[in-house]
């Protein structure tokens, strides 16, 4: 018994140490799980299942166009939108109306465009700021206009309607107009001195009126 008793003793204690040393490592091996279980990075399936996160701003497209965008039809000519030519053998100049919503409009608009546009044209190719004697209309319309467009064209959600000329001032419409500005400097020059001797008259009608009361206070 005394032998037995030590032995047991020895063997217990030997049991208890193994079992502490097992429940510590368990107790290991769990942290070590979960500490590599928490740093594992958030799966991109997790993310992207957040609707905040994958949310994006989506353009909505207007149903219906815009007040001042402007649509030109497919057979509208491309010479409309060329620039004044005054280098060529015939120059030429585009005049354009803008959108009516009558063509009496248009027409309107075009009388008072034609007449300003030959005035710049000559302004531009003389420097000289003609009269209005000058922009006859019944010339400008059989000699200078060549083309003519008359369209429609779409503003918003509005048809309105437009007219476009082409003005071409060749060899003889050019000699027209400086004939017409040589006439308008000889004019001037004319009118000039007309005013010079009108003032000259009245000068030598003041001075002889001035010396006849003086030559009669002398005489008496």
């Amino acid at each position: 018994m005394k032998t037995l008793f030590p032995a047991a003793s020895a063997c217990f204690v030997v049991a208890f140490v193994a079992s502490v040393g097992l429940a510590e490592s368990s107790l290991e091996a769990t942290a070590e799980r979960g500490k590599k279980t928490s740093e594992q990075p958030i799966s991109m399936s997790s993310a992207s299942a957040d609707p905040m996160s994958s949310a994006k701003p989506k353009r909505t497209e207007l149903s219906v166009a815009p007040m001042h965008h402007v649509t030109y039809p497919d057979d509208r000519p491309a010479w409309i939108e060329t620039e004044p030519d005054l280098e060529s053998p015939v120059h030429r100049w585009v005049v354009t109306t803008s959108g009516a919503e009558t063509m009496e409009q248009c027409e309107a608009e075009l009388e008072v465009l034609k007449p300003a546009a030959v005035a710049l044209y000559i302004k531009e190719t003389t420097g000289w700021v003609c009269d209005d004697e000058v922009l006859d209309e019944q010339w400008i319309e059989d000699e200078l206009v060549d083309r003519r467009y008359v369209g429609t064209l779409q503003m918003g959600d509005r048809e309105l309607h437009e007219i476009a000329v082409e003005l071409t001032f060749d060899a003889d419409s050019r000699k027209r107009i400086r004939r017409a500005m040589s006439n308008s400097v000889v004019g001037e020059r004319l009118r000039a001195m007309a005013g010079l001797f009108a003032l000259a008259l009245v000068g030598l009608c003041c001075t002889g009126g001035v010396l006849g009361v003086f030559s009669r206070r002398c005489a008496s």
